[in-house]
């Protein structure tokens, strides 16, 4: 179910000139933090917080540049330290504000994984278990020669990167109804749950004053976003996780499970699952993915 209706939207500060939106769902569960992946928003995972509120006080975050979060300029503002540092920045707010030591469950999405996965790294204290699913995690060249590797193209077309592709997205719709009959049938969309693509043409889109629509994040942001794949390597930093860190792989997703393997056997608490899903996880597969987060509990 979408319990979108039972959040309350929230903003923090990350610095000077960032602010961050999310939605909270409060209760007197311990606190879990969810990050999105590249290009979508914090309401897209309402069904997986249906599951999960019998267990957490739950907040979904924007990450800077998409849904009711701030949007600097791109490309500058967008490369992955500067998100890592924002997400840090938001749990020490979150965490003092309820007056707790650590975010109990710190879940990622693609890139929100890879994101959270690094904040743990940096402050191991802050976060009681990580789990990433299905991340963009990029080895260097030593670990990819090692497991006999060759990285996949995303796009499934050799000839253009997925940064190219966002960059020609179309940003401006004439109306959500439009959209929705043009994207429904796509490949990246026709795995979702309908629900969850509900939820993404409400909030991943902002209203424009001539009646128009537009994408709450723009395709340079995302495609700046995109370009970043790999800046930071969490195979080197795998050691410096102390948490229990489950690495998820999606069966039907585009990575090698062998890249999700190493990664967790790299971290003193690891742990590596696959789940029968596509790459976004929370949107195709949202039951089965809070059962997994649940089962930790």
């Amino acid at each position: 179910m979408n319990c979108i209706n039972r959040a309350e939207l929230r903003f923090w500060q990350s610095g000077k000139d960032i602010k961050l939106a999310g939605f909270e769902w409060r209760n007197n569960k311990p606190l879990a933090l969810l990050s999105h992946a590249n290009g979508f928003c914090a309401a897209t995972w309402a069904l997986v917080v249906h599951h999960l509120l019998p267990h957490y006080h739950v907040i979904a975050f924007d990450t800077r540049g998409h849904g009711q979060s701030s949007t600097p300029p791109a490309p500058e503002a967008y490369q992955w330290k500067y998100l890592v540092d924002d997400l840090l920045g938001l749990t020490e707010q979150i965490l003092s504000v309820k007056g707790e030591q650590q975010v109990a469950l710190a879940v990622g999405s693609s890139l929100g994984g890879v994101i959270t996965a690094a904040a743990a790294a940096a402050k191991p204290e802050l976060f009681q278990r990580v789990v990433m699913l299905d991340s963009p995690i990029v080895p260097n060249a030593a670990t990819t020669s090692r497991l006999g590797l060759e990285m996949p193209n995303a796009t499934m077309n050799p000839g253009e990167s997925i940064s190219d592709i966002a960059r020609r997205r179309r940003a401006v719709w004439d109306s959500r109804e439009v959209a929705r009959n043009k994207w429904r049938g796509k490949p990246m969309f026709a795995g979702w749950d309908n629900q969850a693509f509900e939820l993404y043409l409400k909030y991943g889109f902002k209203d424009c004053s001539d009646g128009t629509v537009e994408l709450a994040c723009p395709p340079e942001v995302e495609a700046a976003i995109f370009d970043q794949t790999g800046s930071i390597n969490i195979f080197d930093c795998a050691s410096l996780i102390r948490c229990p860190i489950q690495v998820v792989h999606a069966a039907r997703g585009p990575f090698p499970e062998v890249l999700y393997q190493e990664l967790a056997r790299l971290c003193p608490q690891g742990e590596f699952v696959s789940i029968d899903g596509g790459h976004l996880l929370p949107m195709e597969v949202p039951e089965l993915t809070a059962k997994l987060l649940i089962n930790k509990n």
